[in-house]
């Protein structure tokens, strides 16, 4: 019965997933994509493991028999597959509802406003790199909160270029990659992914290129399904020797590492069904709190200790999302929360010929495959998708709207009536 579940939480979101995302061996990566790719790496890897591993002699297997009680695999398993049952209808619903259409016309950011954000963002970065120096390039733990402060600070500076990095790609649909790489918008990103990636944060930069590839996908053309597969070996590869690095350990050991990201992730999980179990429908009280996170780590550079943390287990810092959505919606809760999500996306989608609505779309689907399934809300939903996604295009786009009242100044004088002479 078991490894049936297992199965079917396979299969679905592989192939909901593919259905959405494969036409005529090309793909396209959008908000399903991302989303089926966080589920089965964040939520069934963990079960896989727990139900496979001891055949084929992983070295976790029998370290998480003991922690994943028999008991608890059919209850989990069972909540997997409905939620993401609720998603894929949503979804489909979502592309009945909403098919592309024109909206009153295309939105134009002017580049004047593009390139004041990136160097804003820019001189931001090199402030918060000076006066967190001492936080930032130490080697810390993932509970050391002023460690965890300081890359917060560079990380938000980071997507802020990312965002108008993807408003300028999106204005410039037939523009080069080669030539947007080259701009004064893409070298300072991408040298910022590139200290992301030395400080540790390597999915954040994965998140960032996940962005493009919706956009290249969504916007341009698609990629050939050969190459992609090919893609995203090479990226688990890199990704994997990262993290190996970064710990002193074998390259040799990449694929592993890949593999304990999900599985370290979820001892928050193993530890909430064992003793809180899965609740029907909970308040949203901790994601109310988690709106603090709103206010820049720049202005408040001690928020991490203020926030309400949440009452379960991050013994590496990170909250499974499962345990997130338990806590705050229960079973019932989530279940519409997963059938609406996929129905905002269409919507969204569905007006992306304008600039704002493109790239909202862009960054949301960038960060549904990982940070969506690992991080708790006040990282996932508040500052990544809420804040970074969609105030942060929307602020940009609106500067850019002030910058082009003002060059056009105000109104014309009316000019005065000609007055004819009495006649004589």
């Amino acid at each position: 019965m078991n490894d049936l579940l297992l199965i079917l939480g396979c299969l679905a979101p592989m192939f909901y997933g593919y259905r959405r995302s494969v036409s005529h061996g090309t793909v396209e990566i959008n908000h399903v994509t991302t989303f089926s790719f966080g589920f089965l790496f964040y939520w069934i890897t963990p079960l896989a493991v727990r139900l496979w591993a001891s055949r084929l002699h992983f070295p976790l297997a029998s370290v998480w028999s003991g922690f994943f009680r028999a008991h608890l695999i059919e209850p989990y398993a069972l909540a997997c597959i409905a939620l993401y049952l609720c998603f894929a209808v949503g979804d489909s619903v979502g592309v009945a509802l909403f098919r592309s259409e024109q909206t009153s016309g295309e939105r134009r950011v002017p580049t004047a406003a593009l390139l004041l954000t990136t160097l804003f963002a820019c001189g931001l970065m090199v402030y918060s790199i000076y006066t967190m120096r001492a936080d930032l390039f130490r080697y810390a733990t993932p509970t050391d909160l002023r460690a965890q402060s300081a890359r917060g600070a560079v990380t938000a500076c980071i997507v802020l270029m990312a965002a108008a990095a993807i408003l300028y790609a999106v204005q410039r649909g037939h523009t080069s990659w080669r030539k947007l790489a080259t701009s004064v918008y893409f070298v300072p990103l991408i040298a910022g992914c590139c200290l992301m990636i030395y400080l540790g944060s390597r999915l954040y930069v994965a998140s960032i290129l996940l962005m493009f590839a919706v956009l290249q996908t969504n916007l341009r053309s698609r990629f050939r399904l050969k190459a992609m597969i090919a893609a995203v070996v090479l990226a688990a590869a890199f990704f994997g020797a990262v993290g190996t690095w970064r710990e002193g350990s074998s390259v040799k050991g990449a694929f592993f590492n890949v593999l304990l990201e999900p599985m370290e992730d979820s001892l928050s999980l193993v530890h909430h069904l064992r003793y809180k179990g899965i609740s029907w429908i909970n308040a949203p009280t901790q994601l109310i709190s988690d709106a603090q996170n709103l206010i820049p780590t720049v202005l408040m550079p001690d928020k991490f200790k203020t926030l309400k943390k949440p009452h379960a287990y991050r013994p590496l810092g990170g909250l499974h999302s499962f345990v997130s959505f338990d806590m705050n919606f229960g079973v019932i809760g989530t279940g519409m929360f997963w059938f609406l999500l996929p129905v905002a996306f269409r919507w969204i989608k569905s007006r992306s010929d304008d600039v704002l609505f493109a790239t909202v779309y862009v960054m949301c689907s960038g960060w549904l495959a990982f940070t969506f399934f690992r991080d708790p809300f006040s990282i996932s939903l508040v500052k990544a998708i809420f804040e970074d996604s969609i105030l942060v295009p929307l602020a940009i786009v609106g500067f850019g709207q002030l910058l082009v009242a003002a060059c056009k100044g105000g109104p014309e004088p009316k000019a005065e009536p000609t007055v004819l002479p009495a006649p004589a």
